[in-house]
């Protein structure tokens, strides 16, 4: 099994009109030290190249033949599926419905576990508001349109860091 801890920055909430700025993902592993990140966190760049060559890019990573080899672990599913799956449908000619896949492979939200742990209340469950995340993703487009690229890198690790150990406690 190929569990992979998954996020995206972008400039919004609309995948029609903002566009991914990173896709980020690394490997967990499913065995013996469940739940630690194996090798190094991917990040795929758009100021490096284009929002097209990064979906690309990630496409042939995520559309694997075996369903099993990339699980996706991530924060909130339906944000990052939304803007996968536009930008799939806009450069990689790719037309499957979001609930199709979302019932004919695995992933695992945290989401639902941060919702649980606010004693069922959505307001205030999210991962910034749960654990020790300083900062929640606001500032990304503000960085993004500054070209502060380090800030970006900088707190994509921490929130990957942050994500990682809450999916750990969840583990425990």
């Amino acid at each position: 099994m190929g569990m992979y801890y998954l996020d995206l920055e972008t400039t919004g909430f609309d995948p029609k009109k903002d566009k991914i700025v990173t896709i980020q993902y690394r490997r967990i592993d499913d065995r013996e030290s469940l739940g630690t990140q194996i090798g190094d966190l991917v990040i795929l760049k758009e100021w490096e190249s284009s929002e097209e060559k990064i979906v690309k890019e990630f496409f042939k990573v995520f559309m694997t033949e075996n369903v099993w080899d990339f699980i996706p672990v991530m924060q909130n599913h339906l944000f990052e599926f939304k803007f996968l799956f536009e930008k799939f449908r806009k450069y990689c000619n790719w037309n499957v419905d979001l609930m199709d896949y979302m019932f004919s492979k695995p992933f695992l939200d945290i989401k639902y576990s941060l919702i649980m742990k606010n004693g069922l209340s959505f307001k205030n469950s999210g991962l910034d508001k749960m654990t020790g995340k300083t900062m929640d993703g606001k500032q990304i487009p503000i960085w993004y349109g500054n070209q502060e690229y380090e800030k970006i890198i900088e707190y994509i690790k921490m929130e990957e860091n942050t994500f990682m150990d809450f999916f750990r406690s969840l583990l425990k």
